[in-house]
């Protein structure tokens, strides 16, 4: 028998793509802090924050679900958005001068809109409706 989420959201599902979503971030959290060196310190950088952020809020997230901590979840999704933009003035900011600035940056801004958009397409734990308790 599934479980419905309130939303009417199967769980086992939900977890399944909560995990990805963990591990995903993991790697480019790994990603990143491997590729801290000088020539690569304005992608390594970004990537570590992005990984870390989302791998972290991804998961403060589906414990909140669990424990319907509404609170959490929306102090871990601000995080997550915080997270982003930290991320992207990190990469502009450490961008290498020359031709290879712009796919920096442009790689950084898709990383951290990725991370923005998972924060804001998380479940919403709050009840929908006039009836909903």
């Amino acid at each position: 028998m599934a479980t419905r989420t309130p939303e009417g959201v199967d769980a086992a599902r939900a977890r399944r793509r909560g995990g990805l979503l963990v591990v995903a971030f993991g790697l480019l959290a790994y990603a990143g802090t491997t590729a801290v060196d000088a020539p690569t310190r304005a992608l390594g950088l970004s990537w570590s924050i992005i990984g870390a952020a989302g791998a972290l809020g991804v998961l403060t997230i589906m414990v909140a679900a669990r424990r319907r901590a509404v609170r959490l979840a929306d102090a871990a999704r601000l995080m997550m958005a915080v997270a982003a933009l930290a991320a992207l003035a990190v990469g502009v900011a450490l961008a290498p001068r020359g031709a290879e600035r712009g796919f920096v940056i442009a790689v950084t801004g898709v990383l951290a809109a990725a991370l923005a958009a998972s924060a804001l397409l998380a479940g919403d734990l709050r009840p929908r409706g006039r009836g909903a308790a």
